[in-house]
């Protein structure tokens, strides 16, 4: 018991000097670049969004939806970028006018968006744009039901 006790007090007190040492690290990440590629990691950038509403009405009828982008910009050149959105969507409906009930209308969908823009000058820009999202379309009412 006393060795076991001791070895472990030389591991406490040990391990915080070799973490701060200088001992080289093998980098064994396939994902390494040298940043000559075309398609290099140091050109992708990466952000996430979330959200959630809820609404109901007088008469006790109710929504609910949340939302998820993950957002990938890559810039091949200062003059060339994409965009893509991929956007995790969740809604669906309940009832309050007795008692909470959600519905079983529970619906998932996932909605891609893709953007591709060219800017020769400063004052020229050419924009290639898919959106899937029904809401910018004013031709559909129903919004959550038409995607």
């Amino acid at each position: 018991m006393r060795k076991v006790l001791l070895i472990t007090m030389m591991l406490v007190m040990l391990l915080p000097l070799i973490a701060q040492s200088d001992i080289p690290h093998p980098n064994f990440s396939p994902y390494t670049n040298n940043g000559s590629s075309f398609l290099g990691l140091n050109k992708l950038s990466m952000s996430h969004s979330m959200g959630f509403q809820a609404g109901t009405s007088s008469t006790g009828e109710g929504y609910y939806l949340s939302l998820y982008t993950n957002h990938l910009k890559y810039k091949f050149n200062p003059k060339l970028e994409m965009n893509l959105d991929l956007n995790f969507v969740n809604y669906g409906g309940f009832d309050t006018s007795s008692k909470f009930e959600l519905d079983n209308a529970n619906y998932s969908r996932v909605i891609p968006e893709f953007s591709l823009r060219y800017t020769p000058r400063d004052n020229i820009q050419i924009q290639l744009q898919m959106i899937s999202g029904s809401i910018l379309n004013p031709y559909k009412n129903n919004y959550l039901q038409n995607w």
